[in-house]
């Protein structure tokens, strides 16, 4: 790095880097951290294109992407939630406005050679609404035991309760993957499906009911507990998941968009304003987070059009609610306090709870 290269990056960082960052919190209507590393924007023999080159290859996308955002109260809601920093770097080599931003846990990382391409701004402001819009990834298990581990098992009667309890959430409608087994018995015999249920019975004891899948008939099988030698289950990658597609995962401003639709609607039933959003200070950025939270907020809004329907216990929503809140929490919950009805639900779907079950949830709060 020669001297010219130095005083031109100092002058940029003292005068013009301020001016830059001015504009960005104006647009953002916050302030926003901005992290630069100079030592990969700075090249030799490049320091009379500092002025131009940076604020265009970096700092006008950013502006432009971020006041698209800015245009209405939920976008910028979102950037407040979601943006914690922006950093500026030249590492990858990255040349191109579609692949040079990501944003992950809060930063937005814009990693591009701060000489190539210097006009394609509007390149970049697309590459930066793109990874600020898009729907973060579900994260792979990194133990193909990890799901079935999670079920804290301790032997063959308690993983048949868990396996159970899975079965008993598809039942009631939740679209969870059906878990198989193969269950080998002491004489040696061996069946499997799907587990559906423990039966009891006075004289005979306990069984197990399992649907065996053959072709396109299914057959029921009874097997005694006591009788049961050996239990494997299978696919435990996918034990506790979700059938393909049926609950997608959705964008942080995807979800406020929802919320506010779904809020428009229960202002409807209620005859008067009553806010649905996220608990204020909840997390919601995982792809996890996300996803149980879309689920919850058509559970609850079915929930509370059911209850409605019943003029004494909309009368007792009026009373006592004000607002509704919906978080994610360690275990599914209704409560309410202060005139906040908060429903919470787990990340995993295996906890999450159907329409019906929240509606019952609620005359005990009124």
């Amino acid at each position: 790095m020669g001297l010219a290269e130095r005083r031109a990056a100092k002058q940029f960082e003292e005068t013009t880097l301020p001016q830059l960052k001015q504009a960005l919190n104006d647009a953002a209507r916050f302030d926003v951290p901005v992290k630069v590393d100079w030592a990969t924007l700075i090249q030799d023999d490049y320091a009379h294109l500092f002025e131009e080159a940076w604020p265009k290859v970096y700092f006008a996308p950013l502006i432009e992407a971020v006041k698209t955002f800015a245009e209405d109260a939920l976008g910028r809601e979102f950037l407040h939630g979601a943006l914690k920093q922006v950093v500026i770097k030249n590492v990858a080599g990255n040349s191109s406005g579609s692949s040079f931003a990501s944003f992950v846990d809060g930063v937005l990382t814009l990693d591009h050679e701060p000489f190539s391409n210097i006009d394609d701004v509007y390149d970049r402001r697309e590459g930066i609404q793109r990874v600020l819009e898009a729907e973060p990834e579900l994260k792979p298990s990194t133990d193909a035991l990890g799901p079935f581990l999670d079920l804290k098992s301790r032997g063959v009667e308690s993983t048949l309760q868990a396996l159970l309890r899975i079965a008993h959430r598809r039942d009631a409608g939740v679209p969870l993957l059906p878990p198989f087994v193969t269950v080998t018995t002491r004489s040696g015999t061996y069946f499997t499906g799907v587990v559906r249920d423990i039966l009891e019975d006075r004289s005979e004891g306990r069984s197990l009911l399992l649907q065996e899948h053959r072709d396109r008939n299914s057959n029921a099988v009874v097997i005694n507990l006591n009788h049961l030698e050996a239990l494997s289950v299978l696919d435990t990658g996918s034990l506790g998941g979700l059938k393909r597609d049926a609950a997608p995962v959705i964008s942080q401003l995807q979800l406020r968009r929802q919320l506010q639709k779904k809020g428009e609607r229960l202002d409807t039933l209620m005859e008067r304003a009553t806010p649905l959003t996220l608990t204020p200070g909840a997390d919601a950025t995982s792809a996890e987070a996300l996803r149980a939270l879309a689920f919850l907020a058509d559970q609850v809004l079915a929930a509370l059009e059911s209850f409605t329907k019943d003029d004494d216990a909309r009368q007792a929503l009026l009373e006592k609610v004000q607002r509704v809140h919906l978080r994610v929490g360690a275990d599914s919950d209704v409560t309410l306090s202060h005139g906040t009805l908060e429903f919470v639900t787990s990340e995993k779907p295996v906890g999450w709870r159907l329409g019906d079950e929240l509606k019952q949830a609620l005359p005990p709060l009124l």
